[in-house]
């Protein structure tokens, strides 16, 4: 059995493009593993420096609460509590004023700032604190109408009989945010931290002159549209970037670290294209096994139909075997008989009788080679038969058969024209194949012979014969060659001619094919083992 370019091709199609589905789906998984895991830092980073954020934060809350509980405070021992404070803030670095209001008036009764003076109207922060301080924040954002600031502040209430009396406050330096954001934020990267309004309190690019501006506003519309996740943006530095985000539950102030775009679209966009190439090497895979399936399908009920066929023509052949060498032999005592009548008579009329009685049985006698070829109860002597010599002896028997309304073309290639299969035999196929031209082209037409090497068989010839006439349909063409079946009127055909070629060509361990559909003509191609040249 040969195995043809195409089934070859349909192996290594099926050993191949399963081991590009898993290369890819792999490839595909670890390009977004490296994103998810990108993006799991990230965020990671954000959460880390709110906690450092918040760890300060609660720290200095606690240290202003205790001494917002001092007896100093109670006692209303201003310069004592004012001392006790200044001792504190001298040890917490990051404490640049510390503020005590009274509620009812709306004024300072002393601060920690040098030089400043008691009894001046409370900043605009801590009136905003005062309007509504059970809803204000305890943590404010940042604050810039105070000395030495921008800064960010922190109130504790001061209670007197269960009920706020005095406000303690302390401003902080951003400074402290900005150490502890460039601790913790990815090396080289564009990170910051913002208030609840969207402004910088700490950022690890050009700091100085950002603290205390608004935030892009990419930055400003995603604290306002959830508290945590990943945004497109561009930085102010025109960096493009994914930047990640997480919003403080303490403060409300929210962590961002950019991530340029790249590091995350690449890897997505690596993942896509894999998918896509995964699903079209799937889509390849299924089409190789639906083609294959197919295909082989198609084989199988080919060689069932060959099977059945073959059964066919043994079981008809086994009864025309035994039928026809009989009547061979009555043939040939018929004509032999003729022949002794016909020497012994010299009446004209009777021997124009007998004439007519040898041909007819003549004819019955080509019959019957036609039956015993097909049946191969006669094995053929196969040899090199010379296709060009074949045809030019036929030519003028050709065209008696076809008839006037039909153009005969020969058309044999000089490097196709030797095949091995058996001249007599091969010569009445092709009278068989004119004869069922010139029934199909009942207003004439073409009717040609050609020989070309085969393309996909370098051991092959295909002899095509072809007609212009009314061609046939498939069911047609699939009972063609069964020795008996004619679609021609009662008494216009054997239904032997197909049958015999198919006959001929088998034993010459040839194939044949058929193509033909209604109204477009029939090509038969007889195709031929090649045999050697013979001088």
């Amino acid at each position: 059995m040969r195995v043809g370019g195409r089934t070859v091709t349909t192996y290594a199609v099926a050993l191949i493009l399963p081991l590009v589905l898993f290369l890819a789906l792999q490839a595909a998984f670890s390009m977004r593993i490296a994103q998810n895991q990108i993006e799991a830092d990230t965020m990671a980073a954000t959460r880390e420096i709110n906690a450092a954020v918040d760890g300060q934060l609660r720290a200095d809350q606690s240290a202003l609460q205790v001494l917002a509980a001092s007896q100093l405070l109670v006692a209303h021992d201003w310069p004592a509590a004012k001392l006790r404070v200044a001792r504190v803030q001298a040890e917490r670095t990051g404490w640049r004023s510390v503020d005590l209001t009274d509620v009812r008036t709306g004024r300072e009764i002393w601060q920690t700032r040098p030089g400043a003076a008691p009894g001046a109207p409370a900043p605009r922060w801590i009136e905003d604190y005062l309007r509504n301080p059970h809803a204000a924040p305890v943590f404010t954002g940042v604050v810039d109408d105070a000395s030495d600031c921008p800064c960010v502040a922190i109130h504790a209430p001061v209670n007197e009989q269960g009920a706020m009396r005095y406000l303690l406050s302390v401003e902080l330096a951003p400074q402290t945010f900005q150490d502890l954001l460039l601790q913790h934020a990815p090396a080289a990267s564009t990170s910051a931290v913002v208030d609840t309004h969207g402004r910088f309190i700490a950022r690890t690019v050009d700091y100085a002159r950002k603290l205390g501006t608004p935030a892009t506003r990419f930055v400003r519309a995603a604290i306002i549209r959830e508290r945590a996740g990943f945004y497109p943006g561009v930085t102010y530095e025109g960096v493009k970037n994914y930047t990640a985000f997480t919003t403080s539950a303490l403060t409300g102030w929210s962590s961002h670290i950019a991530v340029k775009a790249g590091l995350l679209s690449a890897p997505r966009l690596g993942s896509m294209l894999l998918t896509g190439v995964a699903a079209l090497a799937a889509l390849l895979l299924a089409l190789a096994i639906a083609t294959f399936e197919f295909r082989r399908s198609n084989i199988h009920r080919l060689e069932e139909s060959r099977s059945a066929q073959s059964q066919k023509l043994a079981a008809v052949g086994q009864l025309a075997s035994g039928i026809a060498h009989d009547f061979n032999n009555l043939l040939m005592v018929i004509t032999h008989s003729l022949s002794r009548i016909s020497q012994k008579t010299d009446n004209l009329d009777l021997r124009r009788s007998i004439d007519n009685a040898v041909v007819a049985s003549e004819r019955g006698t080509m019959l019957i080679q036609q039956l015993l070829a097909f049946t191969r109860s006669q094995p053929l002597e196969i040899g090199p038969v010379d296709l060009q010599v074949v045809v030019e002896a036929l030519k003028g028997l050709v065209d008696q058969s076809v008839g006037k309304g039909v153009r005969v073309i020969v058309d044999i290639a000089e490097d196709a024209r030797w095949v091995t299969s058996n001249r007599s035999q091969l010569e009445m196929a092709l009278v068989n194949l004119a004869v069922n031209a010139r029934d199909a082209m009942p207003i004439g037409g073409v009717f040609t012979l050609r020989s070309r090497a085969a393309k996909a068989h370098s051991d092959y010839i295909d002899f095509s014969v072809c007609d212009t006439g009314e061609g046939m349909s498939k069911e047609v063409i699939d009972r063609a060659m069964e020795p008996f079946f004619t679609t021609k009127p009662l008494g216009k055909g054997t239904g032997l001619g197909l049958a015999q070629v198919f006959g001929v060509v088998s034993q010459s361990q040839g194939s044949i094919e058929i193509t033909s559909a209604p109204r477009a003509g029939t090509t038969i191609l007889l195709r031929l083992k090649r045999a050697e040249h013979q001088s």
